[in-house]
């Protein structure tokens, strides 16, 4: 039996950093990446825009539709 990791995240943070699109996120992470020192805010940004572009990579059709599906349920 195989036990992943579970990582506290939020969803929507997430899925409003793929909504980005990939090249604004490669930009933010190039900007952040060159600071020299790191606060904890900075180090949590980096992670999701890694997560953000690590999706967006794999999983392009579903990162629409989910980023689809938030948009929906905001407009309610």
């Amino acid at each position: 039996m195989e036990v992943k990791e579970v990582i506290g995240r939020s969803v929507v943070r997430d899925t409003l950093a793929m909504s980005m699109g990939m090249d604004r996120v490669l930009n933010e992470i190039n900007f952040w990446e060159s600071k020299s020192k790191k606060v904890k805010s900075v180090k949590k940004r980096l992670e999701r825009l890694y997560a953000a572009r690590l999706q967006l990579k794999e999983n392009p059709k579903e990162s629409k539709s989910l980023v689809d599906q938030l948009k929906e349920i905001n407009q309610l």
